[in-house]
């Protein structure tokens, strides 16, 4: 004889686990870490980092961003849901190639945003 094991949600945890979901699915940006390459007030500064990066990293894609008084020079389309997977990267940028590299939470698009396979 096989055993049948059943599970009896209750409602108001099916009402939850709905609601959730229905808000996830509604949201158009998600928090994921992304790595700014460098911060400056001065411009030509951040013109130089970004050439640099280029230079060493020409497969990555960057973007400025002015907030006032700051250019910020941080990577394009790379973004991660963990922090812990973009920790690699982010010591490649920093610590071999010198640049004042951090890891940023930012709002991306959930479209964008890439998961790692944990199998």
């Amino acid at each position: 004889m096989q055993a049948q094991n059943s599970l009896h949600e209750p409602a108001e945890i099916t009402r939850m686990i709905e609601a959730f979901q229905a808000k996830y699915k509604s949201q158009e940006t998600v928090k994921a870490w992304k790595i700014q390459i460098a911060a400056s007030s001065d411009r030509r500064e951040i013109e130089r980092q970004k050439a640099r990066f280029e230079n060493l990293f020409p497969y990555y894609r960057l973007e400025w961003v002015h907030d006032n008084p700051y250019y910020i020079l941080k990577m394009k389309d790379l973004v991660f849901a963990r922090k812990i997977d973009a920790l690699h990267l982010l010591h490649e940028i920093k610590n071999r190639h010198n640049f004042p590299a951090i890891l940023i939470l930012d709002d991306i698009d959930r479209q964008k945003l890439l998961v790692a396979d944990d199998h």
